[in-house]
């Protein structure tokens, strides 16, 4: 028997061999390693092609891109809901300080809480994108009921980004709009003074 037969037959009955003879053929012989690591290759490819490919069927392809364009669909309708729900209420905002001046909306003070008519009509809390500091101070006015002056007119056209909660105390939020720089608001009396 030749060395690639023997090798052959120590893989198919390894049990007729003792762990010298095996050791011998297998491992340190680097010719007999050679030979069964290509007889470990070839019977593994044997293995892997004798398996049966699996092809997806045609409805389950369609049923997949049917489930694409669903969800596409009601992610595109989402974002028209959102695109919606965020323009509709600036526009009004903006429409809404357009026709009222600050003297139309100034009030006296009751304790510096929210007025009971805007948490009626407005939300508690207001998102602005990007909104003019007129705007949202204009916005906070109404909510506790109080008078704004503005000591300079750049103070109104600066722009940012802020998350107005009446739920606080007005002093609370005053002191957080006061953390942006270039904005300083002092509450005196029933009056906000923007510098």
């Amino acid at each position: 028997m030749d060395k690639t037969e023997k090798i052959i037959d120590m893989i198919e009955h390894p049990e007729r061999y003792s762990e010298d003879e095996l050791r011998s053929l297998l491992i340190d012989d680097a010719e007999g390693r050679d030979t069964y690591e290509t007889i470990c290759y070839l019977n593994a490819a044997m293995q892997a092609e004798a398996k049966p490919r699996r092809h997806k069927p045609l409805l389950s392809l369609i049923q997949n891109k049917a489930a694409a364009i669903a969800i596409a669909v009601c992610l595109i309708s989402g974002l028209a809901y959102a695109t919606v729900r965020i323009v509709r209420p600036a526009e009004q905002s903006q429409q809404q300080t357009e026709t009222t001046s600050a003297a139309d909306t100034q009030r006296p003070a009751r304790d510096m809480q929210p007025a009971i008519r805007d948490i009626e009509s407005a939300p508690a809390v207001r998102t602005y994108e990007n909104a003019s500091l007129f705007q949202i101070v204009n916005d906070l006015a109404n909510a506790y009921d109080v008078k704004v002056t503005y000591l300079s007119d750049k103070a109104k056209e600066l722009r940012l980004y802020y998350k107005l909660d009446t739920n606080k105390p007005m002093e609370k939020i005053i002191e957080e709009l006061n953390s942006f720089e270039k904005i300083n608001i002092k509450i005196n009396g029933d009056t906000l003074e923007v510098e």
